[in-house]
């Protein structure tokens, strides 16, 4: 049995191939969410990702069972139809399945297939699934749709505060030299034509968010107020998620997933925590151990055989281990 999992995001874009419950193929390449690069930008790194692991495992492509593409990006509905529509080229004959990015990382995190997710990494995104199957995304695009949970929301927000302390308009904090340290400006007049001028590379600023993480550890209050409030702001979505699904009314795992829970300041967690504890005291909340790709994986073995074998195989091989 060949089964095939991609995860595919804003940063990068990873496929592993499985043939009776053995790792036979890996590969990892750039970015591959539409929103981000374009819809042929996106397509051609998952056509390539898929492909070196394919010339990995010494198979022809067209030995697939089952294969099933997490894709930031696959928002909505008709991301979803016209993604598989163009992916249909390429897969021909061969059953695949695209889900939002999201849907593979719950089913990374918990055995039982459904619960809800909480993403938090260059992008921010919670979905819930229930155990008949319905799922439902909350937020996920940004500022404007109710959200406030990326590392890129972080990188702004440091920005924002970093200036506000240079420019003595806002409460004083360590992040004000860190950023100029950063990015080899002298004051923030230089930074701020930098930017302007679109001198630094928008991916750049996402390098803010350990120092934000740092500096809280180090008990500075504005780095520390980024952190809770984002906090707050996941774990209220994850409480709406809960409640439009009817899963806010008994036990329910809650998976953390992606680059941000590995932060050294442990701010975020306790903040979602407390949120959790007041309103879904009966959440089971969970770390997931395996990368989003194993959980493509298990999504695309629910129809092939035994899952929680699949799950104990895969646990031994560290390129599948952890949260991004």
């Amino acid at each position: 049995m060949i089964i095939l999992g991609v995860d595919g995001g804003a940063t990068k874009t990873e496929a592993c191939i499985v043939r009776d419950g053995r790792v036979v193929g890996f590969s990892r390449g750039g970015p591959s969410n539409h929103q981000v690069v374009g819809m042929e930008g996106a397509l051609s790194e998952i056509v390539t990702v898929i492909d070196m692991a394919f010339k990995e495992a010494g198979l022809e492509g067209d030995s697939l069972d089952s294969a099933v593409l997490g894709l930031a990006g696959a928002d909505f509905p008709q991301d979803v139809s016209r993604i598989t529509e163009r992916l249909s080229v390429y897969f021909g004959s061969r059953p695949f399945r695209i889900v939002n990015d999201a849907e593979v990382a719950l089913y990374a995190g918990t055995d039982k297939g459904w619960g809800i997710v909480a993403v938090a990494g260059t992008g921010g995104n919670v979905l819930g699934r229930t155990a008949d199957g319905r799922v439902r995304q909350v937020g996920g695009l940004g500022y404007e749709y109710g959200d406030w949970g990326s590392g890129a929301d972080v990188a702004k927000a440091v920005l924002h505060h970093a200036f506000r302390s240079a420019e003595r308009r806002g409460r004083p904090t360590v992040l004000e030299q860190q950023v100029l340290d950063l990015f080899g400006r002298k004051n923030y007049e230089e930074l701020s034509w930098a930017m302007y001028d679109h001198q630094i590379p928008v991916m750049a600023f996402l390098a803010l968010v350990p120092l934000c993480f740092q500096a809280a550890l180090d008990k500075d209050v504005v780095a520390s107020h980024i952190l809770d409030r984002q906090g707050q702001s996941i774990g209220e979505s994850i409480v709406g998620c809960a409640r439009l699904l009817h899963l806010d009314r008994g036990p329910v795992d809650v998976v953390l997933a992606g680059s941000l829970w590995l932060g050294v300041a442990p701010h975020l967690k306790d903040s979602v925590s407390r949120v959790l504890k007041d309103e879904l005291p009966e959440a089971r909340v969970l770390i997931t151990e395996f990368r989003p790709v194993a959980g493509a994986l298990f999504m695309a073995a629910t129809h092939t055989g035994p899952l929680a074998v699949l799950r104990e195989d895969l646990r031994l091989d560290a390129r599948l281990r952890g949260v991004e």
